[in-house]
């Protein structure tokens, strides 16, 4: 297979989802993708989808809670 973007390798691997559920941030780790070993891109396969899907119905207890700054581009000096 090829990539869809670049036409480069795909490769199998994990990685950190970066997502929101009512407007909050939320990070989903060690989640299997195929990865363009050319320019990045990530791809879930179907049934990995549908896994991330449901836990964002869920409500679920997070392994971690994290604090974070957030900065607003358009206020900076």
């Amino acid at each position: 297979m090829q990539c869809f973007e670049c036409g480069g390798k795909l490769k199998h691997s994990v990685t950190t989802l970066h997502l929101q559920k009512g407007g909050r941030p939320i990070f989903i780790e060690n989640v299997p993708v195929t990865l363009c070993e050319q320019c990045g891109e990530e791809y879930l396969s179907g049934p990995v989808a549908e896994r991330v899907g449901g836990l964002l119905d869920k409500e679920w207890q997070p392994r971690i809670t994290l604090s974070v700054p957030v900065f607003n581009y358009k206020m900076a000096v």
